[in-house]
């Protein structure tokens, strides 16, 4: 993986991250609360999320570079 790459994928956990934080700091002041267990479900469900659309990118991303996408047409 080439250093840009990274970056990307650390810039969006790092934006993952502000957002759980704001979240964290507008729940934190309501009248109800979450237990860990939901916390460790929201957040399991952030970064699992987020890792499936950096993974299908990249899939998408490689084989339209590598050829695989190109249209086999029989020469006529």
């Amino acid at each position: 993986m080439s250093l840009r790459l990274i970056l990307w994928i650390g810039g969006a956990f790092a934006a993952l991250a502000l957002l759980l934080w704001g979240v964290t700091q507008l729940w934190g002041g309501a009248a109800y609360g979450m237990s860990g267990h939901g916390w460790f479900a929201y957040i399991l469900g952030g970064v699992l999320t987020l890792a499936l659309s950096i993974g299908l990118f990249l899939l998408t991303f490689h084989s339209a570079r590598h050829g695989h996408d190109d249209i086999d047409r029989p020469d006529a």
